[in-house]
C-alpha cells in the first residue's frame, strides 16, 4: 500500500476538498455551504472524513448525523453517505480502511446502500433488511408525448387541486408541522428525531428549497420535491406526516396532469413476503450497526418509519 492517512474534512484546505468534489461526485455548485448543509456540519462533533494517498485525496466517507429515539432515549446515529474510493486504488484494501476509520466516529451507523456496498457492510457484521420499498408510478401516460410534454422546469400550476392545499414554506409552517412529528413520536419508543431543528435544516435551509412545496390533505402534512432528470418531471413525496389511505397517484392527479409531472415517488412500508423488485417497486437494502446488540437489534425490530427526507437518498 501507498503512504496514505485518513483525516476529517476540517483538517483539509477548502479548496482542495472542493475540487475533490466536483471532481468526484459532479457536485456543479461552488458553494461550500452547500457540503456544509449535506453533511449537516454543526449539529454535532461527527464529521466526514477522507483517504489522501500521496497528499491527494483519493478516498472519501460522508455522514449525516441526526437524533433518533431508541428505547424512549435520545441517542445520536449517523447515516453513511458519499462513500468513494477513486477507480485507481479500488479493490486493494483501501476501502475496508475507509470504513472500519468510518465506523469508529459514532457507536450507531444507519444507511440505504446498493447489493455491492451490502456485501462490504455484511463482512463488518452489519444487520440488514427490506422492509422498505421505493416506488414509482406513472402519474400520466399523455406526459410521455413530447407534443403533451413541454414544461421541464420545477415552476407549478397550483390551480385545481381538489382536496389539496399548498402551504407556504415558512417558519410557522415549518413550527406547526414539526410539533405534529414530536406528537407522532412520543407515542413511540424508537424513530428518527424529526423536530423543528431538524426541519429547519432539511426544509429552510435546504438549497434547492425552490423545489420544494408544502401541502396539506385534511389533516396530513406531505412535502415534496420536484425532479428533473433524464428529461423526466419527478414528484418525490419526501414526507409524509400519517400513512394515507389513498393512492397518492389519486391525489396528485390533476396537480401532476397541470404540471406535467411523468412520476411520482415515495417510500413505503414493505408488506410482500417476497422480494422481487419491479420497475416500479424496488426493495431497499436499509443497513444498520451499533456497537451495542440490543440497540441495534431494536433498530431492526423497530424502525418502521423511514421517509426520503431521511438521508441523501433524495438527492443523490
Amino acid at each position: 500500500m501507498n503512504n496514505f492517512h485518513i483525516k476529517k474534512i476540517s483538517e483539509i484546505d477548502k479548496d482542495k476538498l472542493l475540487q475533490f468534489y466536483q471532481n468526484s461526485f459532479s457536485y456543479k455548485n461552488n458553494n461550500f455551504n452547500i457540503y456544509n448543509w449535506r453533511y449537516r456540519l454543526g449539529f454535532s462533533n461527527y464529521e466526514p472524513i477522507v483517504l489522501e494517498i500521496d497528499n491527494e485525496i483519493l478516498g472519501h466517507a460522508g455522514l449525516i448525523a441526526n437524533d433518533l429515539k431508541i428505547d424512549d432515549e435520545i441517542k445520536t446515529g449517523i447515516w453513511f453517505t458519499d462513500f468513494y474510493i477513486d477507480k485507481k486504488y479500488r479493490s486493494k484494501g483501501y476501502g475496508r480502511l475507509l470504513t472500519k476509520a468510518w465506523m469508529k466516529i459514532c457507536p450507531i451507523q444507519i444507511t440505504f446502500c446498493n447489493d455491492i456496498s451490502l456485501k462490504i457492510f455484511k463482512k463488518m457484521n452489519w444487520s440488514y433488511n427490506n422492509k422498505f420499498l421505493r416506488q414509482i408510478e406513472i402519474s400520466n401516460f399523455l406526459n410521455f408525448i413530447p407534443a403533451f410534454n413541454q414544461s421541464r422546469n420545477s415552476d407549478l400550476d397550483s390551480n385545481d387541486l381538489g382536496d389539496l392545499k399548498i402551504k407556504e414554506i415558512n417558519n410557522h409552517t415549518i413550527s406547526k408541522i414539526a410539533s405534529e412529528s414530536e406528537k407522532i413520536l412520543s407515542k413511540k419508543s424508537f424513530g428518527i428525531v424529526r423536530d423543528e431543528k431538524w426541519f429547519e435544516w432539511r426544509v429552510l435551509n435546504y438549497p434547492y428549497k425552490k423545489n420544494i412545496y408544502i401541502f396539506a390533505y385534511k389533516e396530513i402534512d406531505i412535502i415534496a420535491e420536484i425532479k428533473i432528470k433524464s428529461k423526466f418531471k419527478i414528484l418525490n413525496i419526501i414526507y409524509i406526516s400519517k400513512p394515507i389511505k389513498i393512492d397518492l397517484r389519486n391525489l396528485f392527479s390533476n396537480f401532476n396532469k397541470n404540471n406535467k409531472i411523468n412520476f411520482i415517488s415515495y417510500i413505503s412500508k414493505n408488506n410482500k413476503s417476497f422480494n422481487i423488485d419491479f420497475p416500479w417497486s424496488r426493495k431497499l437494502n436499509f443497513a444498520f450497526y451499533a456497537e451495542n446488540s440490543s440497540v441495534k437489534n431494536s433498530i431492526n425490530d423497530n424502525f418502521d418509519d423511514l421517509q426520503y427526507i431521511d438521508s441523501d437518498i433524495n438527492f443523490i
